[in-house]
C-alpha cells in the first residue's frame, strides 16, 4: 500500500466520520441538545448499535461490540474523559491535555464540509463537492462527496479513488450520515437515526453511584530502564 494511503484514510475519516464531538461549540448556548441512535455497518459484519446523547457541553456515546456494552462521557466544562464499564462497574478518567499551538481546542467545534477552516478548504488534494440537499428522516441535510485521486503505490500506475459521502445537518452541527468507498468498493457507514432535540438529563453526563475507579494502563514509556518496572 502507497505510504500516503493510510494518512489519506485517517484525513478521510477526520473529515467525514459522523462528528460526535462537534456540538461543544465556544459559545455552549449555540448547541442543540439531542439524543439518537447510532448505527455502524462494516460489509460482512453484524451492524454495530449505539445511543449519542449531547447537552451544552458534555456528550455521552454508548456502543455495543459483541457482548460488550462501552459508554463514553466528554466533558467540556471540567476538561476530561470517562470511559464507564457497566460489566465491572468501574470507570477510567483521562484529563484533556493542554491545546497546543495552531491546534483546535478539544471543546471547540470541529469544522463541517463547506466550513472555511474544514480540510476540505485546506488540503487541495481534497475534491469536495456539495451535491444536493436531501432529508434524512426529518432532518435537512446537505449531502456532500469528499474524495482524492492516489497512486495505488510507488511502483504502481494505478490510481484509487477514496471517497466519502457525508450529509451535513447545520442546525446539530454534525454530519447524520457517512458512507465510505475504497474506488467503487463499500468499506462501511455511519449513521444517526431517531433524532430527538431537547434538554438532557444531567444524569446521564456523571459515573453512576457504585462504580470502582481504576487507572489507565501504564505504557512502555512508564517503564525504568533494565527492571521492567512501572513507575507507581
Amino acid at each position: 500500500m502507497h505510504r500516503g494511503l493510510p494518512f489519506f484514510l485517517r484525513i478521510i475519516s477526520a473529515t467525514a466520520i459522523l462528528v460526535f464531538f462537534v456540538p461543544m461549540k465556544a459559545i455552549s448556548s449555540e448547541v442543540v441538545e439531542f439524543s439518537a441512535k447510532m448505527v455502524q455497518q462494516i460489509p460482512n459484519q453484524d451492524p454495530m448499535p449505539g445511543r449519542l446523547y449531547v447537552a451544552k457541553d458534555k456528550i455521552r456515546m454508548e456502543a455495543v461490540i459483541g457482548e460488550n456494552r462501552r459508554i463514553t462521557i466528554e466533558d467540556g466544562s471540567a476538561r476530561k474523559t470517562l470511559h464507564l464499564n457497566p460489566a465491572r462497574k468501574e470507570y477510567m478518567e483521562m484529563p484533556w491535555p493542554a491545546a497546543k499551538p495552531n491546534q483546535p481546542d478539544p471543546s471547540i467545534r470541529r469544522p463541517l464540509p463547506g466550513d472555511p477552516n474544514h480540510p476540505c478548504a485546506e488540503r487541495v488534494q481534497l475534491k469536495c463537492k456539495m451535491l444536493k440537499k436531501e432529508k434524512i428522516g426529518n432532518r435537512k441535510t446537505e449531502k456532500w462527496e469528499i474524495a482524492r485521486v492516489m497512486q495505488a503505490g510507488k511502483q504502481h500506475a494505478r490510481t484509487i479513488v477514496i471517497r466519502s459521502l457525508v450529509w451535513v445537518d447545520r442546525r446539530l452541527g454534525v454530519n447524520v450520515r457517512e458512507e465510505r468507498f475504497l474506488d467503487k468498493n463499500p468499506k462501511g457507514s455511519s449513521e444517526l437515526r431517531a433524532i430527538k432535540e431537547g434538554p438532557q438529563p444531567e444524569a446521564l453526563f456523571q459515573v453512576p453511584e457504585g462504580y470502582r475507579r481504576v487507572e489507565m494502563p501504564k505504557t512502555p514509556s512508564d517503564a525504568l530502564p533494565g527492571g521492567g518496572v512501572q513507575r507507581p
